[in-house]
């Protein structure tokens, strides 16, 4: 029986790695060139990521990575993607410009959220089961720190200065902020139940909590700790910034639906259909559109970011999370 992250409650250890597929992110390819941009989308039911090139819609690759994948973190600078396997415990590291497996690292734990600092040095695991977060050094991957978080950490991001790690605690129903150079927890703000997916804006101004158990989103400025909570549809798991700020992007995984809110006002401005159970959400701001991993029915979704439609939908994998940041753009 498959379930999933958001309703495990954490019996013992093995036997929560065994059913850890989460309720609620080989065919040859052309070489990735500057001005190609690839979605990663991790396929928790049958072990693999699904590369689709955004120009065209399609996937051009499929790389067999470790058991039950779910989350992604991907940069164009290192030409890297990194997928954490949660029942094997390890990361997969995908070379992007040639689209293979090049390494595996072991992590002694349950890696789920993925995040990588935008200076690039850094990635940080959140360990859902052994309650902390592991930092590699992305160069010297055997250099390995960690700190002790809340209760079954999830969803994670990094300021753009490099200087904040935040950390979506599930069932501490708040969110750590973790200064990168010494690891340590300075402050912690409380936001709804079972907060899960993070986004962070542009500016690093506003952080967006999606508390799953409350159906609502928590708009945190991140430069006084204020939030405002609004209302989403059912069970929400993943969200997204607009490059301007102005809009946020949520799935909704029990309303086959994502949730678009316009940031000054608060209100709902869309709904939007989409496949079953949508969990991750990446938008490619270069080409206005936003991704969606659909677990429930084995595909990604495409929105037009401009006018709010339904494009398309792309056939992935079984099983579709594509947890994190996994758009690869300039």
């Amino acid at each position: 029986m498959n379930i999933k992250l958001t309703t495990l409650l954490k019996p013992s250890y093995f036997a929560s790695i065994a059913i850890v597929i989460i309720t609620f992110t080989a065919c040859s390819a052309p070489l990735n060139t500057a001005n190609n941009h690839y979605a990663y989308i991790t396929n928790q039911g049958e072990n693999t990521v699904s590369v689709i090139d955004t120009a065209k819609n399609q996937v051009v690759n499929t790389i067999k990575v470790g058991k039950a994948p779910v989350g992604v973190a991907v940069s164009r600078k290192l030409q890297r993607a990194y997928i954490s396997n949660v029942e094997s415990r390890d990361i997969s590291i995908i070379d992007t410009h040639t689209n293979k497996l090049i390494n595996t690292l072991k992590i002694k734990g349950s890696p789920v959220g993925l995040a990588l600092s935008p200076n690039n040095k850094t990635l940080y695991v959140a360990d859902w089961f052994d309650n902390r977060v592991i930092a590699i050094n992305t160069l010297q991957t055997n250099i390995m720190h960690e700190v002790s978080v809340g209760n079954a950490p999830a969803g994670l991001i990094v300021s753009p200065d490099n200087h904040w790690l935040y950390v979506a605690n599930r069932d501490s129903n708040d969110i750590a902020i973790i200064d990168t150079e010494t690891l340590t927890i300075k402050r912690r703000i409380s936001v709804g139940k079972h907060p899960f997916g993070l986004a962070l804006s542009n500016s690093g101004k506003l952080l967006a909590s999606v508390n799953v158990q409350e159906d609502t989103v928590s708009i945190i400025n991140t430069q006084t700790d204020t939030q405002q909570k609004i209302k989403v549809g059912y069970h929400p798991y993943c969200a997204a910034f607009s490059l301007d700020e102005n809009t946020l992007y949520v799935t909704n995984t029990q309303d086959d639906s994502v949730t678009v809110i316009d940031i000054a006002t608060q209100k709902i401005i869309a709904t939007i259909n989409v496949g079953s159970t949508p969990e991750g959400i990446s938008l490619n701001h270069s080409n206005h559109r936003a991704y969606i991993a659909n677990w429930g029915s084995n595909n990604v979704s495409v929105i037009d970011t401009k006018t709010n439609q339904l494009l398309t939908t792309i056939k992935t994998g079984e099983k579709s999370r594509a947890f994190g940041q996994f758009v690869l753009s300039r």
